[in-house]
């Protein structure tokens, strides 16, 4: 059964939900990652190690992550985008999914975030598997690479 990851990147940490391909929420202990120390490289290391883990341990396929923008008033912070990379590296495949693909995506479906059964510091990981899930055609990956919306990492 195909599973899909979504991340949302906030300061010094990956926020993590996971969807089957009938997109129901696969509870999972970790909920969020942190780089504690993002000058480490120990530190750096291990938070890669840890992600690969998860990924792994959960039978992750396929990655969606929330873009951040890297310039402007509403620009990413600098250490998103390091962790950005480090999850770019594992073995999964990544996609960066544009903010306002996952909002026309969760609005379209008239998703009622506090009705989920997660935190809501995942809610945005949601709606990147989410909107990831129902562009994927429910687990098989078919995503073009000139769409606008999407970036294949891989």
């Amino acid at each position: 059964m195909p599973r899909i990851c979504g991340i949302d990147l906030d300061k010094n940490e990956a926020r993590l939900v996971l969807l089957d391909e009938h997109f129901e929420i696969i509870p999972t202990a970790i909920t969020r990652l942190v780089l504690a120390d993002t000058k480490s490289q120990t530190e750096v290391r291990s938070f890669q190690t840890a992600i690969q883990k998860f990924f792994d341990d959960n039978a992750i396929e396929i990655v969606g992550i929330r873009e951040r923008l890297s310039k402007g008033r509403m620009k990413g912070g600098t250490i998103t985008f390091k962790l950005e990379g480090l999850i770019q590296s594992c073995r999964q495949q990544a996609v960066l999914i544009s903010p306002a693909t996952i909002r026309k995506a969760t609005s379209a479906a008239n998703i009622d975030f506090t009705e989920l059964p997660i935190a809501k510091h995942q809610h945005e990981a949601y709606g990147a598997a989410y909107c990831l899930l129902g562009m994927t055609g429910n687990g098989s990956l078919v995503l073009q690479s000139d769409t606008p919306a999407i970036k294949r990492t891989r």
